[in-house]
């Protein structure tokens, strides 16, 4: 993704509508776009972030958190099926291992939005590959937020927060009909809709994917639909309702041992591992100008999710099923005073969640029950911030979250002919302050400084059940992190050059971790997540532009053993120090546009004893190629992906038990569609 911190980079048709975060009236991350930056551009160049709900816009210079955005262009050159693979490492902060920034897959440090409301619990599954849970063509662009901001969006967001916006609609009618084939059986079509009569707007999209996949068993099957309706109630007012349905079918091959990676790269470990899935959702917003200078906002969102499926990490796990619903309601108030032109929001955030979920001791339904749970999560959270400018140049923000999380769960598990009930709840309860200043050093550069705290709550598992062999803890703490981060943004226009650096520092205390002596989890460990983020985007000429994504991460365990194994000075596994993602993007002629991408990471360790006798893992660069073409109502695109077709690993673990384990990547990989659009 390239650094979208500079309006004359980034494409004219994006970003004309304001952005939604969290349902906050708050200015965080959707760039205003303007003409590609060359010699007629004018000199009024930087940027300004706007929020639906107040109207109001502040330039990104006054942002003191680290933003990207994934705008409507970009998502259309990539149109990805794999958010996780082909569009989240275009981004700094990428993780080889579910969180933004941490890659810790057993932990929830990321927080999954859509349209600022929450599409889980503080218990969930947040995960960086989240933009595939809604329809991928009914996104305008991707907001991610790196790094804790608890007053604003959650304080479980430890490593960040994914911000799906959806489409809006037009003020013309615009009607699109597409389709795609390739490789592997690639199949997709779509169609959708839009536009505005007599003050109502409305957007539909309908599409679908069949494709077999190019491993064994990584069959993948979707249909998606998705509706959004929008009301002009009055001059002041104005109320937006949208409908969601999902439908998806995925296999899952699991990972290969060394030996069978070497005989057979694309063969399945596990031969019966799927999750088939059915997604609904609604929500609806409604905003309100008392005035010129003050507003309310009242956001309420519901998605149900039932999924079933024999898991893929092994061979012998049990089916199981899951059906969980979430409520999540925003309210807010802002209100802009001219003192120290300042801005002051209160609100209040309210989700509930509901799991009742089954594990047979099978790998079908026609076993019996191992395991069954009914589990409630209910979370209050008000919130307030509040903006001014003390002295010319310089912008401050001040916030606080208050979390309340009342935890209930009752089941039961049926183990060696007994069963064991569970009945039990606790409340966890914690304030998180949020601060940052900005300082404008021009009116193209500024400098900005950051702090935020966080707190995740233990899983279900550790605090009624136990896992891995130990007993549950009730009394367990919540995990906390402290995150400083420092960044420069800005521009060097003679050079044709936008930037935008973060420097972070995130330290996470009273992390779960295993007590062999006592047999269950404690608040032990301690862990420190740290480095250097940075976008770059060049434009040497009008048809040749260069964006960079880089991470330099160093990742460490501070304090952490777990059972009788010391951590402590251990590098975190999965975290090399480089990331780097750079992409040339050429538009020779005018409706032509080839994007060529290269992807690379550093090497890894592959366990958290880093103990692997062969050393560190190894993925070799990754070569992206993909070519547009538009003309008229008519589009063309054709995708190389893996253009050199390498064979590689996404991901290499290792035990002592089993050795190396490998997630087979993708081979070279072909496909193209046309589009009709009027």
């Amino acid at each position: 993704m390239r650094a979208c911190i500079d309006p004359p980079l980034c494409s004219s048709q994006v970003f004309k509508r304001t952005a939604l975060v969290l349902g906050l009236a708050f200015p965080l991350g959707a760039y205003a776009q303007e003409p590609p930056l060359d010699e007629e551009a004018d000199e009024d160049m930087m940027p300004t972030i706007s929020v639906t709900a107040s109207r109001v816009e502040s330039a990104v210079q006054d942002t003191a958190a680290a933003v990207s955005v994934i705008d409507a262009e970009e998502l259309d050159r990539i149109k990805f099926t794999d958010a996780r693979e082909e569009l989240m490492k275009r981004i700094p902060g990428y993780s080889m291992s579910r969180n933004l920034r941490i890659p810790m897959g057993g932990k929830n440090y990321t927080i999954n939005l859509i349209d600022g409301l929450s599409t889980g619990s503080t218990f969930g599954s947040g995960t960086i590959g989240f933009a595939d849970s809604t329809n991928t063509f009914d996104i305008e662009r991707v907001e991610v937020i790196r790094g804790p901001a608890s007053a604003l969006y959650g304080s479980n967001a430890l490593g960040g927060v994914i911000n799906i916006i959806t489409r809006e609609p037009p003020l013309e009618p615009e009607y699109r009909v597409w389709a795609e084939g390739g490789q592997y059986n690639r199949q997709r079509a779509g169609v959708s809709a839009a536009g505005t009569a007599n003050s109502v707007g409305y957007f539909v999209d309908a599409n679908s994917l069949n494709f077999e996949g190019s491993q064994d068993r990584t069959e993948n099957e979707r249909k998606q639909v998705s509706g959004k309706l929008l009301f002009e109630v009055s001059d002041y007012s104005l109320l937006t309702m949208r409908a969601e349905y999902l439908d998806t079918y995925l296999e899952d091959p699991s990972t290969l041992t060394q030996a069978q990676y070497e005989e057979d790269w694309m063969q399945a470990a596990v031969e019966d591992a799927y999750t088939d899935t059915e997604a609904k959702s609604f929500s609806t917003k409604y905003e309100h100008d008392l005035s010129e200078q003050s507003g309310i906002e009242i956001s309420y969102g519901v998605r149900n999710t039932e999924s079933e499926g024999p898991p893929s990490y092994n061979a012998t796990g049990g089916f199981s099923s899951s059906d969980v619903t979430n409520h999540n309601v925003v309210a807010l108030y802002r209100q802009n005073l001219e003192t120290l032109d300042s801005l002051f929001i209160v609100g209040t955030d309210l989700l509930r969640s509901s799991s009742d979920s089954d594990t047979y001791t099978e790998r079908t339904t026609s076993s019996s029950i191992a395991q069954h749970w009914d589990v409630v999560a209910n979370n209050t959270s008000p919130f307030t911030q509040y903006e001014f400018t003390p002295i010319d140049k310089v912008r401050v923000s001040l916030g606080a979250r208050y979390d309340r999380i009342r935890y209930s769960a009752d089941g039961y598990t049926v183990s060696r002919g007994r069963t064991t009930e569970y009945d039990d709840s606790t409340t966890f309860s914690h304030t998180s302050p949020k601060a940052g200043i900005t300082y404008k050093l021009d009116n193209k550069n500024s400098l900005w400084f950051g702090y935020g705290q966080g707190f995740v709550v233990p899983s279900r598992t550790n605090l009624f059940v136990g896992s891995r062999g130990t007993d549950p803890n009730p009394d367990l703490k919540p995990e906390k992190a402290e995150n400083y981060e420092l960044g420069f943004r800005g521009e060097f226009r003679p050079a044709k050059l936008s930037y935008d650096f973060t420097l972070y520092h995130t330290n996470i205390k009273d992390m779960l971790v295993t007590d062999d002596e006592l047999e269950k989890y404690v608040n032990a460990g301690e862990v420190r997540v740290q480095g250097l983020e940075t976008m770059l985007g060049w434009k040497p000429f009008k048809s040749l532009r260069f964006d960079l994504s880089h991470t330099y991460a160093d990742n460490e365990y501070v304090n952490f053993v777990d059972g009788t194994n010391d951590y402590g000075g251990n590098t975190l596994a999965y975290s090399p120090k480089h990331h780097i993602d750079l992409r040339a993007i050429l538009m020779p002629v005018q409706g032509l546009t080839a994007e060529l991408e290269w992807n690379r990471t550093s090497s890894y360790y592959t366990s958290t004893d880093n103990s692997d006798p062969q050393g560190k893992a190894y993925r070799p660069s990754i070569f992206n190629l993909r070519v547009s073409y538009e003309s008229g109502s008519w589009s063309y695109w054709g995708h190389i992906l893996n253009l050199t077709d390498k064979k590689y690993a996404e991901r290499i673990s290792y035990n002592s038990r089993d050795g190396r384990k490998f997630e087979s990547g993708k081979p070279r990989t072909l496909y193209a569609g046309i589009a009709y659009n009027w």
